[in-house]
């Protein structure tokens, strides 16, 4: 009798694999799960090397896209080297880039089907909602305020994070909600949503509210079946006679008028440009931010932006602004010592990899949307477009909106946004070219 022996290890690994991304995106929405996060990347990312080496095709499948991210890295990687503080610099380019582009690549190549990425996604959203539901009970020992009064938000435990978190999972949820068929699954996603919506909008970040109103805008004019887009037409109209009413009976109320003022501020974009205090000191940070990298263009100071406080304090920048710069000499001879980055993507990306890492980054940036778009234009099926439209373009919309203004790029922020951009990916590279 012959003995056939079958391998059964690549169903093994594959099966780790799937069990340890997951939980490490569950524990990712969490905080003080570094140990256990980190046990539960390493391990996928072992098993997904594996896996790829015992596969007759190549180990990467090189493409534009993954050729533009790897340049992006390398650039990073070597500016982190010749940079200040190497051995910091490494430490970091390996929590903030490495970790997720190693997510990127293995969902690039592992999840190329939408119930792979259902399950996978499922992750945060289990997560998340297990955080807001955290919040609400905590914001009962603080009322109503709780959700939008800033003046005791250092003291919450579970709404530090939330708008950050929220405005990169909200199109995933919505995504998801197009993409399942389980009733019941979709009635809990759409009171989800709403109950997110509603936290967001109450929070007080202009980003963020523009980025979640950037989502829903993609969801009226693209969203599948049509009936989708008139209930969403619906409930904006409601929300926003209601919000009306209770601005108005709170009009008052100190925490009304400031929101007022923001709203105030993104209307008048050119006067806030102009003004020394625009977009909530962040003008001094911004030209300051100009002037360290016009010191070092081409390759940085290398990766984390901590650095960016002692950068500020060097005496040839100070004694420079005094003289041409009073108002950026004023901000950092005030607030000396403290950590105040420029709190934009992209000029932070400069900073700590040059001129040459931004390039790469926009240039990866511009691959990646050019092959989304030109397969949603190719592709008629309605689960394709609200996948690739609503929540890999709403996601990408919303994290860069959000990131105009901030740099959640090594934060959970952006691991979430590179997950999205890894089965963006897998997809684009699964239809034909």
């Amino acid at each position: 009798m012959e003995n056939n022996n079958i391998d059964t290890s690549e169903p093994l690994l594959g099966r780790i694999l799937h069990i340890s991304l997951f939980l490490y995106l569950f524990l990712l929405i969490f905080p003080h799960t570094t140990t256990p996060k980190e046990i539960a990347f390493w391990t996928a990312f072992l098993c997904w090397v594996v896996l790829r080496l015992r596969k007759s095709e190549p180990f990467i499948a090189l493409n534009p896209i993954i050729i533009s991210l790897s340049l992006f890295m390398v650039i990073a990687l070597i500016s982190s080297v010749c940079g200040m503080g190497p051995i910091e610099n490494i430490n970091r380019f390996k929590g903030e880039l490495l970790i997720p582009f190693g997510l990127f690549l293995i969902t690039a190549t592992e999840f190329d089907n939408l119930k792979k990425v259902k399950q996978l996604l499922s992750a945060l959203l289990i997560a998340f909602a297990i955080y807001t539901l955290m919040a609400i009970i905590e914001s009962a020992n603080y009322g109503l305020l709780y959700f939008w009064d800033r003046t005791h938000r250092d003291q919450y435990l579970w709404l530090t994070n939330y708008s950050q978190m929220g405005a990169i999972i909200f199109p995933l949820i919505l995504g998801i909600f197009l993409i399942i068929k389980n009733r019941w699954l979709k009635h809990f996603l759409l009171a989800f949503a709403a109950i997110v919506f509603v936290i967001l909008t109450a929070y007080t970040r202009v980003t963020v509210f523009l980025g979640i109103i950037s989502v829903l805008l993609f969801w009226i004019i693209f969203a599948r079946p049509k009936k989708y887009r008139v209930w969403t037409i619906a409930f904006v109209s409601l929300f926003l006679f209601v919000s009306g009413l209770f601005f108005y009976a709170h009009k008052e109320n100190i925490t009304i008028i400031e929101y007022g003022s923001k709203l105030e501020k993104i209307i008048n974009i050119s006067g806030e440009f102009k003004s020394e205090e625009g977009f909530s000191n962040r003008i001094p940070p911004w030209k300051a931010a100009v002037d360290i990298i016009k010191d070092r263009p081409l390759l940085g100071y290398g990766w984390g932006i901590k650095k960016f406080t002692k950068l500020v304090q060097q005496e040839k920048f100070l004694e420079q602004w005094r003289v041409n710069k009073p108002s950026v000499y004023n901000f950092y001879t005030t607030f000396k010592g403290v950590f105040f980055p420029p709190h934009n993507l992209f000029l932070e990306i400069a900073i700590q990899s040059g001129l040459l890492g931004l390039s790469a980054f926009i240039i990866f940036i511009g691959i990646y949307l050019y092959y989304l778009i030109k397969n949603i234009l190719r592709n008629s099926s309605d689960t394709d477009r609200n996948f690739s439209i609503i929540l890999v373009g709403g996601t990408f919309l919303s994290f860069m909106i959000i990131n105009l203004m901030n740099n959640e790029l090594g934060n959970i922020s952006g691991k979430i946004f590179f997950v999205v951009l890894g089965v963006g990916a897998a997809w684009i590279n699964s239809k034909p070219r």
